[in-house]
């Protein structure tokens, strides 16, 4: 989350209303695979049994859909003796996946399938909000969803905990609740819309004992580059709350703080409270997330700094005076 803010992406979400009592949510069952044709291995289906099945949402023009041949392949060679398939479902024409797979069919060691008119796709990204490509879902043997995402980003990891039976649905559940969430509400403050100030209310209140969702939500209030006018009353209540749960030496809470502090117009004492944060870490991967937000601080800072003084030189003003035309009588 904290790594973030030093490129500040942009992402952009659809939707607003809440997906509530439509299956295919973490934790829900997952959709049956619905499908034309089988293209290449045996057909596949989704159903309490003894398979834990990675999809993959692809299409054949897609580079990254292509990246991610290699490591679905070593998925599949890795985890097959403990029951993982893997299959790649494509809504694109029949002929057209045909002639990839003869193409690259050599290379790719999972099922191919073509969609039924898109029915297997929209089944399985609707639900969760998903519109790129490629994009991977993770259903149990128990045949509910467990997890979906970028098919090189977690994809690997999440297998690990799965078959070892130490991954916790529930858990993971909660966090995309949340995170569907917080999309909604950013969603309405990019928009300015009178209903942010109440939905961002309802998100506190509902992250109360939860120290990382608490920090989430005053950090993108904060750094979002798409709202124009932040509640950084909100943001600070979110932080008092998270302080106030967070351990001693929370790296997280503290600079979470500093860029709030930094994006809320108290630059240098959000600058201050980051090297602090720094100082004080005390694990290593909070403390590089910390260094990563004070170089950009820093930056945007210096840069800051530069601009106003070309801007008082007396030559630059003058420049301004001579390019700024005249006004309309």
């Amino acid at each position: 989350m904290i790594m973030k803010y030093a490129v500040l992406l942009l992402v952009v979400l659809a939707g607003l209303a809440p997906l509530s009592g439509r299956g295919g949510q973490i934790g829900e069952p997952a959709a049956p695979l619905l499908v034309t044709e089988w293209i290449k291995g045996q057909p596949v289906e989704v159903k309490p049994g003894t398979n834990i099945i990675v999809l993959e949402i692809f299409t054949t023009s897609s580079l990254a859909s292509r990246a991610s041949i290699t490591n679905l392949n070593a998925l599949q060679k890795r985890f097959k003796g403990q029951g993982v398939v893997v299959v790649g479902v494509s809504d694109e024409p029949v002929n057209l996946i045909k002639e990839f797979v003869e193409h690259d069919g050599a290379i790719i060691e999972y099922a191919i399938a073509a969609d039924d008119q898109r029915k297997t796709t929209l089944n399985y990204m609707m639900p969760v909000r998903q519109r790129g490509v490629p994009c991977a879902f993770v259903v149990g043997k128990d045949g509910r969803l467990l997890w979906y995402g970028h098919p090189q980003h977690g994809l690997d990891q999440a297998l690990d905990q799965i078959v070892a039976g130490r991954y916790k649905v529930e858990q993971a559940a909660t966090a995309d609740v949340a995170k569907t969430q917080m999309r909604q509400y950013l969603t309405l403050a990019r928009k300015d819309d009178p209903r942010t100030r109440a939905a961002g209310q309802r998100l506190v209140a509902a992250r109360t004992n939860d120290v990382a969702q608490l920090c989430e939500v005053a950090f993108e209030i904060a750094t979002d580059p798409g709202i124009t006018k932040r509640d950084f009353v909100l943001a600070s209540a979110a932080l008092d709350k998270a302080e106030k749960l967070a351990p001693t030496n929370s790296t997280r809470v503290d600079v979470t703080r500093a860029v709030f502090l930094f994006e809320s117009g108290k630059r240098e004492e959000g600058l201050a409270r980051a090297r602090q944060a720094i100082a004080s870490a005390q694990d290593q991967k909070e403390k590089a997330n910390a260094e990563g937000c004070l170089h950009t601080m820093e930056a945007r800072f210096e840069a800051a700094k530069t601009n106003q003084t070309i801007a008082a030189r007396p030559e630059a003003a003058k420049t301004n005076q001579t390019n700024t035309p005249a006004a309309k009588p």
